[in-house]
């Protein structure tokens, strides 16, 4: 009748609210294990065709004009101002999870609410928030699933989980779940993240609060809850059984004034990491319960014995950037030599900071003790497999670089100490001593100052030299942008000679920010015809990373793909 409020009455889709919260917590697996295939499949079949008796070798065919649109289209960073550390993909991943929990969840909204409909939403998006952040991760050891991925659907679903408690307020177990849920959501927000890690991980052990009030309230909360416990407790135990947590011995240390770096080169047996892990660090001296995430330059190859897959060390970079890094800073540039540590007669000069106020510290390095877990993650991409390789990192950001390129050139080197440990082994024998088609690394280091050069000198020196003094089939290209001067090219150029310290690695000082898109252009043009597409790792600061994505997709074609990977530590 006219003039009459309308009422709408609209129910659940699907009626029985036990079912339906069954049916939105294994749509939301069965979308994880579609992640998974459009990855698996085609590193299976590259793989398969690899293994195969050798045959000529023919150029790829080039890729259908859909194919490229839709790379684009879901590689493109946000338009969105508030979202423009995001891709589409991302963006559309997001969308889909929001879309089930409005599909699952909808309501009849005539004068009431149902508060069981969204209780039991609430147990699914808290089974799944348990489900995926594990380092030992199924989803990620098994499904290949890219750790980056996992805890953005984690961090969905823990928002999807406070959102839907908030309409239990009436049931008293859910006022205490909304607030510990609450906390939990306060502190990890990006900022609080970012610059207060230990209080954002503390905080998230509260989450017991909402698992035992689920427990407690729910008698079926336990096919949501148990397989995410279930799954955290063979996390511990795989490490345990395994002995990833090791005490190593810190060899070598250096302190680096500018940028407030200081390198730790450590020895002790440990899996060797690929592109994409991260280990994480303990430092006894500042706390006995937090573990800070680390990206490790592995040793190369002959220093170590990688060849049997493990490594004996490595390297970590850290940087003063947040509450714990800067306690782990005060306790290394704290360190003493340990009692009855005589060292040798260069200790004392080892130890006096250079002309830049870089300082030498092996001497107090046996002093520092630290306690290494991992490797874990998985990364998007196998870089193993590509012919063409880009790599732009911003400051800190180098050092996923680094280890992507050291990886390269350790596998380099085991191929072809295999193949001259058996040369009478024919490759259609043994596909593992096929020849290596050549790969070419092009890695390009913006930083804002040209002392911070210095961080990583001497592993570019070394990576470059191995490449070329063991006849690799391996290039390794280094472009070095200075971005902290003026607009004026020869004054910039003035004042870089001015400086007390000369950048003597590979590659060439460029002053001024770089022209991504002409860099890429210029990637773009020596490639030779019939390579392949690009695998592309980018690290650093937003800006830097958004302008890099944007040149690699306009210089993507039907030819040639940028298959670009995004280097983030959302931990």
């Amino acid at each position: 009748m006219a003039g009459q409020p309308l009422h709408f009455n609209f129910r659940p889709v699907i009626g029985d609210q036990h079912t339906g919260a069954r049916a939105y917590f294994l749509s939301v697996i069965a979308i994880l294990f579609l992640e998974s295939m459009i990855r698996i499949v085609p590193a299976l079949t590259y793989h398969l065709i690899s293994r195969r008796k050798q045959t000529p070798q023919r150029p790829p065919k080039p890729h259908l004009l859909p194919t490229v649109f839709f790379h684009k289209l879901l590689t493109q960073p946000s338009p969105l101002p508030i979202l423009t550390n995001h891709a589409i993909a991302t963006i559309l991943r997001c969308l889909l999870f929001t879309g089930l929990n409005i599909l699952f969840g909808w309501k009849r909204i005539r004068y009431t609410t149902d508060y069981q409909l969204y209780g039991w939403l609430t147990l699914a998006n808290g089974g799944l928030a348990l489900l995926l952040p594990t380092r030992t991760n199924l989803f990620s050891l098994v499904a290949r699933i890219p750790s980056p991925i996992l805890l953005a659907y984690h961090r969905w679903a823990g928002v999807a989980t406070l959102d839907t408690v908030l309409e239990n307020e009436r049931i008293r177990v859910g006022i205490v779940a909304w607030a510990a849920l609450g906390v939990m959501f306060l502190t990890s927000v990006r900022f609080i993240r970012r610059r207060a890690f230990e209080v954002f991980y503390y905080v998230h052990f509260v989450f017991v609060v909402f698992v035992a009030g689920a427990f407690y309230h729910a008698a079926d909360a336990a096919e949501f809850l148990v397989p995410g416990l279930a799954l955290s407790g063979l996390d511990r135990a795989v490490r345990a059984w395994y002995s990833n947590v090791r005490n190593v011995e810190v060899t070598g240390m250096t302190h680096y004034s500018a940028g407030d770096v200081t390198k730790l080169r450590f020895e002790g047996k440990m899996l060797s990491p690929r592109p994409g892990q991260i280990v994480w660090v303990q430092v006894p001296g500042v706390s006995w319960l937090n573990w800070h995430p680390f990206t490790i330059i592995p040793f190369v190859y002959g220093e170590s014995s990688a060849s049997k897959g493990q490594t004996e060390g490595g390297t970590i970079a850290i940087r003063a950037l947040g509450g714990y890094t800067r306690k782990v800073m005060g306790h290394l540039l704290a360190a003493k030599p340990e009692p009855g540590h005589h060292g040798n007669c260069n200790d004392t000069e080892d130890y006096r900071p250079n002309n830049l106020g870089d300082t030498n510290m092996t001497s107090v390095a046996s002093s520092v003790k630290i306690r290494i877990d991992g490797p874990y993650g998985q990364g998007r991409l196998q870089y193993s497999n590509y012919p063409v390789i880009v790599l732009v990192a911003g400051g800190i950001g180098i050092t996923p670089a680094i280890n992507i390129a050291t990886h390269l050139v350790n596998e380099a080197m085991r191929a072809r100490q295999s193949r001259l440990a058996s040369p009478s082994c024919p490759p259609s024998i043994n596909h593992d001593h096929q020849p290596r088609p050549h790969q070419y690394i092009h890695l390009l280091w913006a930083v804002k100052d040209v002392t911070h050069l210095s961080w990583f000198e001497e592993e570019l020196s070394s990576l470059v030299a191995l490449t070329q003094s063991k006849n690799l089939p391996l290039t390794l290209d280094v472009s070095l942008y200075v971005t902290n001067g003026g607009k004026d090219s020869i004054r910039e150029e003035q004042e870089l000679g001015r400086m007390t310290y000369k950048y003597q690695g590979p590659g060439k000082v460029h002053p001024g920010r770089p022209n991504m898109t002409g860099w890429f252009q210029h990637v773009r043009a020596s490639l030779r015809p019939g390579l392949g597409d690009v695998a592309v790792n980018l690290c650093g600061p937003g800006p830097l990373v958004r302008s890099a994505r944007k040149a690699a997709l306009q210089v993507s074609d039907k030819d040639v793909l940028f298959m670009v990977e995004q280097e983030e530590f959302e931990f």
